[in-house]
């Protein structure tokens, strides 16, 4: 089972493969952590699903608003 040095060296990894040097490791780090492995730790995690649900939500909006443009003579 991975720990939290495991986790530190994946968001070093990601940094390094992007080429991206993130301001809020701890953000990142969140987004990389799925709801398994936070119930697997003895401390809780802060897990991605709440980022995921703000994710779909932003995704939804811009969906939106492009069909609604493309598709205008259909209003």
């Amino acid at each position: 089972m991975p720990g939290r040095n495991a986790m530190k060296t994946v968001v070093a990894s990601v940094q390094d493969t992007l080429g991206y040097d993130f301001r809020d490791l701890g953000l990142l780090q969140t987004a990389l952590t799925h709801p398994s492995y936070s119930v697997e730790q003895a401390q809780p995690i802060e897990d991605n699903q709440r980022l995921e649900f703000l994710g779909d939500a932003v995704l939804q909006l811009v969906m939106t608003d492009v069909l609604f443009h493309r598709f205008a003579s259909l209003r």
